[in-house]
């Protein structure tokens, strides 16, 4: 007899304790999507502010396009104009040496 009476108390403990680990298992994974859920906002939210570095980015890239543009076609109106002046020099010295 004292075994099945013991044996209902074994029970009601092993169900008690089930319930509290089910408990604590329920708030933990609670803790853990309120986490998940301000980690998402947080990524959202630098995602978001990348995006407004766009047009400034954008801005940025069309001036040093520009600047580059005007330095490779400054140095090609050099090289044109030594060109003129060292084809000249050539024809000035030609026309000496026929003198």
């Amino acid at each position: 007899m004292s075994n099945s009476s013991s044996n209902p108390s074994k029970n009601e403990y092993f169900i008690k304790q089930r319930d509290l680990l089910i408990q604590e298992i329920s708030n933990n994974l609670s803790i853990v999507q309120t986490n998940l859920e301000t980690l998402n906002r947080s990524l959202h939210e630098s995602k978001q502010i990348g995006k407004e570095f766009d047009d400034v980015a954008r801005l940025w890239s069309t001036f040093y396009d520009g600047m580059n543009g005007m330095n490779h076609q400054t140095r090609e109106n050099t090289h044109d104009e030594n060109n003129k002046i060292s084809s000249s020099d050539t024809e000035d010295e030609n026309n000496n040496s026929k003198i």
